[in-house]
């Protein structure tokens, strides 16, 4: 059995791990970053890249137009034709998935997830 492997959150690296009960302590041979922690929740452990792909939306709202716009970074038409046509949002992993997620729910944009998410 392969043993679980912890990525670091500021350069990508592979994290040492030191069990030292109750806690594990993760370290980045490279940058030096430390987390230590007693519980994980899996969503932290999920290294799964999903995709959010946006559905299409005849009249998307000045609200939906900007968020979008936040979100990736594109100018307002761009965003805009992102709603109007549908097209994928972003790839990214499960934690920045939820985030964005509940910000596409709070203002009704219509969206996809894959694989599915289960958080």
């Amino acid at each position: 059995m392969e043993e679980n492997k912890y990525i670091c959150p500021k350069c990508g690296t592979e994290m040492i791990a030191v069990y030292e009960k109750p806690a594990l302590n993760l370290t980045c041979p490279k940058c030096g970053c430390k987390i230590a922690t007693t519980k994980w929740e899996d969503i932290d452990l999920d290294d799964t890249d999903y995709k959010i792909v946006l559905k299409s939306l005849a009249h998307p709202s000045m609200d939906q137009v900007k968020l979008i716009s936040n979100l990736t970074g594109q100018n307002f038409i761009a965003s805009k034709r992102l709603l109007e046509n549908g097209g994928v949002l972003l790839s990214a992993k499960a934690i920045e998935i939820r985030e964005k997620k509940k910000l596409l729910n709070e203002n009704d944009v219509d969206f996809s997830i894959s694989p599915e998410f289960p958080y």
